[in-house]
């Protein structure tokens, strides 16, 4: 079995296994306290979709790229930025973080909800 795995491995060049997503969601509250645009935008899916606020019929985000020309905006004019988690729950393949963000004009407080398939982040959604 072990062999099977390995070979697979070698195939494909990515794990069998994908990420809970607790830990996905998670690595991308790190990366995003650590301004690290490219290790934020690397838990995202390729096609992955942000949208603003809940029960926007377009994401404000489409895509990997956008995410990261986004968030490289967002961390250079913010250098102070960062998002507190204040709870967090799981439902399934959802993961709803409470978060309080501080280091811009005016803290906020918001809900963002996060759909993982595969080990990566495929939507999020904002409470604000």
């Amino acid at each position: 079995m072990l062999r099977i795995v390995f070979l697979i491995l070698l195939l494909f060049g990515q794990p069998v296994l994908a990420q809970d997503p607790i830990t996905v969601v998670q690595q991308q509250l790190d990366t995003y306290n650590a301004q690290d645009v490219d290790g934020f935008a690397a838990v995202f899916a390729e096609d992955a979709q942000i949208f603003r606020n809940v029960g926007d019929a377009e994401p404000a985000m489409q895509g990997r790229a956008a995410i990261r020309a986004s968030y490289d905006k967002l961390f250079r004019e913010n250098p102070q930025n960062k998002s507190t988690l204040i709870g967090r729950m799981v439902q399934g393949d959802y993961v709803l973080d409470h978060e309080l963000i501080t280091g811009r004009d005016t803290e906020l407080r918001i809900i963002a909800i996060y759909e993982v398939k595969r080990g990566l982040i495929q939507r999020a959604w904002f409470v604000r």
